[in-house]
């Protein structure tokens, strides 16, 4: 599947990719990254319980994706 940056959608609970300053590129990784967690989140509890060490790993990939962005937020914008 080609993903073009105007069909994103944030997913709830995440930074809205939009208002950082990405490339292309950049803007893809992350928009995989943010969709790979959405799904996980979707199986929180079985993480928790089956695999709790898969669910440390994700919640230390939800941090880095999220200090990779902060300091590519575009002037004017703020984190909702």
């Amino acid at each position: 599947m080609k993903r073009k940056k105007k069909d994103y959608t944030p997913y709830p609970g995440f930074y809205d990719l939009r208002i950082f300053d990405l490339s292309h590129r950049e803007f893809l990784a992350a928009w995989r990254v943010q969709e790979f967690l959405h799904r996980a989140a979707g199986r929180k509890r079985y993480y928790k319980t089956y695999a709790p060490r898969q669910w440390e790993e994700l919640k230390e990939l939800g941090a880095l994706l999220q200090m990779f962005l902060l300091p590519r937020l575009k002037p004017n914008e703020e984190l909702r």
